[in-house]
């Protein structure tokens, strides 16, 4: 019978296939009374070092493979490993109970997830998910098991967990994933970064999809809509395999549309820049750069996060350095560090809010920890002779604000100076417009700094005050929104009238539909998810400047949501039924050709 089941959609896409479970409950655990405590302990001591010898050495490869910054998220599990308070309750219960080690160490361990379930602050869950991690690799030593590995799959699959730890992604067979579910984790894990980076359909935050999916069940999986059918019927199965066809077709079609074209222009010759959002370095590879024309958007937090200890200024150069080096000529635009709202860092202490998307994050972080922001501007800065560097503050709430970022930053470029280190003088900074204080000084900012990057995920949800993530309100959370596209038209004018360019990099500018409206708008360049490049740039080649400014005329005078969207997804249609008229005109003006000759 088929199960519906939704959750986060965090990397689109529809993949079709056979489910390969992965977890503990593959590990049959033993349990017996020992004669010897001390022999068990030395049990136990020994399968310790045989798993630190392992994640050094997985460590190493992750540094050689994807960069220290990929890599250090070893060093916490590493350190779990001497930790004292696991070593003193294992030889407690082992010498109290007289059970063997495995044992006591499982039951710790399902204490643990346990606990993991009812908790929702993200550093303790990240602490929480190390500690499972590590327990499931000695476990594995103790029992002589070959943990069971994602590393080489038998058979295209669609991977099933409860969650994967970031030592199982780290290794996982990406030419035969074709999807990956899991009950938790969310948009910002490990695993969402992963399966964005390298394009494969995801849906986490299932909650317990586990339950009901047995090894081979067959698996619909939509990424785009958070969707997942388990032992999908007829109907489901024909109605998404002819979308899966539809949209490989698509994709075909416009990688062929890619290879084309020199530039990306409307049908007018108006070029409009379509750059990506990346997360990690391990994103920037050849096929980024053949789709992208720079990084627009680099969220350099996710260096800080999945880790015990704050990257050094050295590992963050290396991380900039690796990624400006590899897009030279192309630019590549570093927003500085943006933690707190819905993103935490275990080794940062933030204290518990009732409002953290309102509170100490992004630029208000960075300006009471000096420190931690100094040494982020040095690493840029020291990155920026490598190529075409770019550096933007997020959540810029007035220009009072944004001259303290500006203060900052000038101190560190003069401490550099001084010191006689490297660096590009002509920078250029960028302020991010997020909230509706920033567009109301929209003017003020722009001539303090050198350009806009609008942040329509926070813009939004600060607008329209509408928790993004929240499932009750989602359907109030509205691109389309008539104050939405005035606010975009009021922060694109100023930044014209102050002669300094204007981009979008939220997720509005990678949806079709919008397309239009944002060219029409003044937008200089769109910044999106790399897979949303290819149907963006097919959108941008089927418009013309002077009929989508009539457009952003019309829609920024509409009052109705429906009516934005009701319009605009008419001019989407209308487009797309000439295009396919004109392609089959084309195709059958080619075949009367070759009847002639």
């Amino acid at each position: 019978m088929e199960i519906a089941l939704h959750g986060i959609g965090v990397s689109p896409g529809i993949a079709i296939g056979p489910a390969k479970t992965f977890g503990l409950d593959s590990l049959e655990i033993p349990q017996y009374k020992v004669t010897g405590p001390e022999a068990e302990l030395e049990r136990f001591t020994q399968a310790v070092d045989d798993v630190r010898q392992d994640l050094v050495r997985l460590r190493e490869k992750t540094a050689k493979e994807a960069g220290e910054y990929n890599a250090s998220i070893f060093d916490a599990h590493i350190m779990v490993l001497d930790d004292v308070t696991l070593h003193e309750e294992i030889s407690q219960r082992v010498r109290e109970e007289g059970f063997n080690v495995e044992y006591i160490l499982n039951d710790l361990i399902s204490q643990q997830a346990a606990i993991m379930e009812t908790i929702e602050d993200p550093s303790f869950r990240d602490r929480m998910g190390d500690i499972l991690d590590v327990g499931r690799r000695i476990l594995g030593r103790l029992l002589n098991t070959e943990l069971e590995s994602l590393e080489h799959l038998d058979e295209p699959a669609i991977i099933v967990a409860h969650e994967l730890s970031p030592s199982d992604t780290a290794k996982i067979d990406l030419k035969n994933a074709r999807g990956i579910i899991t009950d938790m984790s969310g948009p910002t894990s490990h695993t969402a970064i992963l399966a964005r980076a390298f394009a494969i359909p995801a849906v986490v935050g299932l909650k317990n999809a586990g339950a009901h999916i047995h090894p081979g069940d067959t698996i619909i999986l939509d990424g785009s809509a958070g969707r997942v059918f388990i032992r999908p019927n007829e109907e489901t199965l024909a109605r998404y395999q002819d979308r899966q066809e539809q949209e490989e077709q698509q994709l075909e079609a416009l990688q062929a549309l890619q290879t084309s074209c020199a530039t990306t222009c409307t049908l007018d010759g108006h070029e409009v820049p379509l750059m990506a959002n990346i997360e990690l370095p391990v994103e920037v590879t050849d096929q980024l750069k053949r789709k992208a024309d720079g990084v627009g958007l680099y969220r350099t937090e996710y260096l800080f996060l999945n880790r015990t200890s704050l990257p050094t200024e050295e590992e963050q150069y290396q991380a900039y350095a690796s990624v400006v080096e590899a897009m030279n000529p192309l630019p590549v635009t570093l927003r500085t560090l943006d933690l707190g709202g819905d993103k935490f860092a275990s080794h940062i202490p933030l204290a518990e809010e009732l409002n953290p998307q309102l509170g100490w994050r992004a630029v208000r972080f960075c300006l009471e920890r000096p420190d931690i922001f100094k040494a982020q501007l040095r690493a840029i800065l020291r990155a920026s002779i490598h190529g075409n560097v770019q550096v933007m503050f997020p959540l810029i709430s007035g220009l009072d604000e944004l001259l303290r970022v500006k203060e900052v930053f000038n101190d560190v470029c003069a401490d550099l100076q001084r010191r006689s280190v490297a660096f590009r003088k002509d920078i250029k900074i960028g302020c991010m417009i997020e909230v509706p204080s920033a567009v109301a000084v929209a003017d003020h900012l722009a001539r303090n700094c050198d350009f806009f990057s609008i942040g329509t995920n926070d813009l939004i949800q600060y607008s329209l005050a509408v928790d993004r993530v929240n499932e009750k309100i989602a359907h109030m959370y509205e691109p389309g929104h008539p104050a939405v596209l005035r606010m975009l038209q009021q922060t694109v004018a100023a930044a014209r009238e102050a002669g300094i360019p204007c981009s979008i990099c939220g997720e509005m500018a990678g949806a079709p539909l919008f397309t239009e409206v944002l060219v029409g708008l003044g937008m200089t360049s769109l910044s999106m998810s790399m897979v949303a490049i290819p149907q963006v740039r097919a959108e941008l080649m089927s418009i013309r400047l002077d009929e989508a400014k009539e457009t952003a005329a019309k829609t920024t005078q509409m009052g109705l949501v429906e009516d934005v969207r009701g319009y605009l997804q008419q001019r989407h249609e209308d487009r797309h039924a000439l295009q396919t008229s004109i392609q089959q005109y084309s195709r059958a003006d080619d075949a009367a050709k070759v009847r002639t000759k």
